[in-house]
């Protein structure tokens, strides 16, 4: 599990920034962001805060559903007209 992570850590970020299968890669980090936040609130007992609380260092929930949101844009969107992945344009 340890070595997943980590190569998911590093190989799907690059898959986006590179536009090869971005939408599989953002649904490998949204997957990989549940995990982690899960992993931290049960795992290591942080506190998970409040969705949109005062606190500009909001604890999880804050930070990681804005993450998922932006992997969710590239899921639903695609990684658009200059990626690497999109081929040939006729």
């Amino acid at each position: 599990v340890v070595l997943a992570g980590g190569y998911a850590e590093f190989v799907l970020p690059a898959l986006i920034v590179l536009g090869l299968m971005t939408r599989l890669a953002a649904l490998g980090m949204v997957g990989f962001v549940l995990v982690q936040s899960l992993t931290d609130i049960w795992g290591h007992g942080a506190a998970a805060g409040a969705l949109f609380d005062r606190a500009s260092d909001a604890v999880i929930l804050d930070q990681r559903s804005l993450w998922v949101l932006l992997f969710l844009v590239l899921i639903l969107k695609g990684a658009g007209p200059f990626s690497a992945g999109r081929g040939a344009a006729v």
